[in-house]
């Protein structure tokens, strides 16, 4: 007699957890604050539908276990009984979620508590809503069984799948709409080089006003829920084994066996990804001290770090640290861009390898300044570099031109990662900043007042963040008590404790009015003329920058920018969904700093096309209109060309070492002419 192998069935709360995913692949469409290549969307559309399947899940589970423990697990299994008691057990469940949503409204800088209870609220009911629905397929497919001997999975299964599919169909259809409706005009720089402008505005044609079709779309989306339903049952297979060993071991907590199998399993999982990420943190740590062959040669230039006249060792710079002393302004292209007399500018860099301790950095770095007479030029420029050590060259190169050279700019090192993946290090960089700050002070207060440099302070994206928490709690006070005259601050991150005060209360951390924030030249132009007198800390923010939205508090919480009248760049067909949109804007981050060498747009994280002119403003570095246009033409032709060496250098590097793996395995050991034979 033959025995067949009957494979395991998918639980019922893994089918509620996979009708909720699939029908979210559908919100996974929505328009975003950057459009997205098919591959985003495939990243997003994955990841929003795998945390929604874990979410209900978990809530699925611990609501059956409810039930269960309340019938008893003898009479769930009467024909019909299942079904009517997950029926009550979810519109219960669904009752509760939405009651607590509704009694936990939204307040103005409420705890992120109170908006985690309410978006758990929301969660639990839309679990009950899917459960009621799977469980009206159940219950009817447990009758038909019970009455004409049909085995319900062959009901339960396509019954779900097809009422998520239709649900999934109408969302994405929707949302595809919404995307096209919001596409914003394609961004030009208002000066390219023309050999670039072309091939950039084609690129930027392709990107913006080219989607995938509704069938292609809707095609993707189908591929994703059959993967999901293969990730479900292997998932419900865990479980379930979870489950029954619980069942054994504690039969007490038979009940919620399910929840804590669930649990468990999906708490693999999240092990897995962290341990993943700390391989991602090696890797970065890895990539951000590798050397790059454009700048394996240590400068030649006597006022940068790393030069014949540093105290600190070139190989100590990471790969940032020594593009910032190599990429330096000479006095010559000064004086050939802006026709005026110059002198070589100062360019001081301490890495993260330059020495162990933050004190140790920073009295290092002050005698590096002392050495090569910074404190003797007429501004010294404070900056916090991002996550990997970058700093701006379209700053520092416009602050040198302005300047004639006679400028200092440095920075210290606090990570070697992307920003991203940097959080865990704004810590090491805020307390850098502020012993920097601390020493600076003492410093300069030591020149007679007559010939004290003007101190600037300045920081994009991370270094935004890490340099304004130097003054967290302080408000504008803080730039006072240091000393600083004037502050740029370019894309700064939502998560700034310093910026969220101010936005939050400008009265009480502004109270001078010296603040100003802005997306653009021309938003600044509309201010009012005593605003603009004013102001001296400038915050540049892209409406549209996801840098600047993207917060944890986006998971549970609607943020003002999609609550209140939407601002200029913000999608209208962008809604708030807990979770979700934290997800559609993280995957924005990828698409922010998309940029082409020698072509500079405002859009998203890049700033490029407006950094010269603010520089200009912020810093009181007042320049002609045609010295400017001057200044703008030499910024992207030098980003060009340093581009373009670093690929010819690279490439260079990969056929050198291509050549000697080559000559290695012919057996020439000497490319003179000396050969000896391979060895037998």
């Amino acid at each position: 007699m033959t025995h067949m192998v009957e494979v395991p069935e998918i639980s019922f709360t893994s089918r509620v957890a996979t009708m909720a995913s699939m029908a979210s692949i559908g919100m996974s469409y929505q328009p975003g604050l950057l459009p997205r290549s098919v591959g985003d969307q495939a990243i997003l559309t994955g990841l929003t539908s795998a945390i929604n399947y874990g979410l209900v899940a978990v809530t699925g589970s611990a609501v059956e276990g409810l039930a269960a423990a309340v019938v008893g697990h003898k009479r769930m299994q009467r024909p019909g009984v299942a079904g009517v008691t997950q029926a009550v057990a979810h519109a219960g469940a669904m009752a509760a979620g939405l009651a607590v949503y509704r009694l936990l409204p939204r307040r103005e800088s409420e705890p992120a508590r109170r908006a985690a209870l309410r978006s758990a609220g929301w969660v639990t009911g839309v679990t009950g809503v899917t459960g009621l629905m799977a469980s009206s397929v159940l219950g009817a497919a447990e009758i038909l069984q019970a009455r004409r001997g049909w085995s319900y999975r062959r009901v339960v299964g396509p019954g779900t799948f097809a009422l998520a599919t239709v649900t999934a169909i109408g969302l994405t259809a929707r949302n595809r709409r919404d995307a096209r409706r919001d596409v914003l005009p394609i961004p030009r720089d208002p000066l390219p080089l023309s050999s670039q402008a072309a091939a950039y505005e084609q690129r930027q044609t392709d990107k913006y006003e080219k989607s995938p079709s509704l069938a292609r779309s809707l095609a993707f989306g189908v591929g994703v829920s059959a993967g999901l339903q293969g990730a479900a049952f292997v998932e419900s297979v865990s479980a379930d084994g979870i489950a029954h060993l619980v069942k054994r071991t504690s039969p007490s907590m038979s009940p919620f066996a399910n929840w804590l199998g669930h649990s468990v399993s999906l708490g693999m999982v999240g092990a897995g990804l962290i341990a993943g990420l700390e391989y991602v943190n090696r890797q970065a740590d890895a990539g951000g001290a590798a050397i790059e062959a454009a700048y394996s040669k240590q400068p030649t230039m006597l006022t940068v770090s790393g030069g014949p006249g540093s105290q600190i060792p070139f190989d100590t710079l990471s790969r940032e640290g020594r593009r910032i002393v190599n990429m330096a302004l000479p006095a010559a292209e000064i004086t050939a861009v802006t026709g005026k007399p110059a002198m070589d500018p100062v360019r001081a860099f301490a890495g993260i390898a330059t020495a162990t301790q933050v004190d140790e950095r920073v009295d290092l770095l002050m005698r590096e300044l002392e050495d090569m007479g910074a404190f003797e030029r007429k501004v010294l420029c404070f900056c916090s570099p991002t996550g990997t050590g970058y700093l701006n060259y379209v700053m520092m190169e416009t602050l040198e031109y302005l300047t004639g050279g006679d400028c200092a700019t440095f920075a210290l090192q606090y990570s070697l990662r992307p920003s991203f993946i940097s959080l865990d290090r704004v810590a090491m960089g805020r307390e850098q900043n502020r012993a920097m700050l601390h020493a600076l002070t003492w410093r300069i207060r030591a020149i007679p007042e007559n010939r004290r440099p003007k101190l600037l302070v300045f920081g994009e994206s991370l270094g935004a963040h890490t340099m304004q928490d130097a003054f967290l709690h302080e408000g504008t006070r803080g730039f006072d008590r240091a000393g600083v005259d004037r502050a740029l601050f370019i894309g700064t991150p939502a998560a700034s404790g310093w910026a969220k005060r101010w936005r939050a209360d400008k009265q009480k951390t502004d109270p001078d009015g010296c603040v100003v924030e802005v997306a653009s030249y021309e938003e600044y132009e509309a201010l009012s003329e005593s605003v603009k007198k004013s102001a001296r800390i400038f915050l540049v923010s892209h409406h549209e920058d996801p840098i600047v939205r993207f917060e944890p508090e986006l998971a549970v919480e609607c943020p003002p920018w999609l609550r209140d009248a939407r601002e200029p760049g913000v999608p209208r067909g962008m809604r708030w969904r807990p979770v979700g949109t934290f997800l559609n804007v993280g995957v924005d981050l990828k698409n922010s700093t998309d940029v082409v060498p020698g072509v500079f747009v405002s859009r998203g994280h890049d700033y490029r096309a407006s950094i010269a002119r603010f520089t200009s403003l912020a810093f009181d570095l007042p320049v002609d209109s045609e010295t400017m246009a001057s200044i703008e033409r030499a910024l992207r032709l030098r980003e060009l060309t340093w581009a373009t060496d670093r690929v010819q250098a690279e490439q260079l590097q990969r056929a050198t070492e291509a050549l000697q793996r080559q000559l290695s395995q012919w057996g020439v050991t000497d490319l003179s002419g000396a050969i000896t034979a391979p060895s037998a």
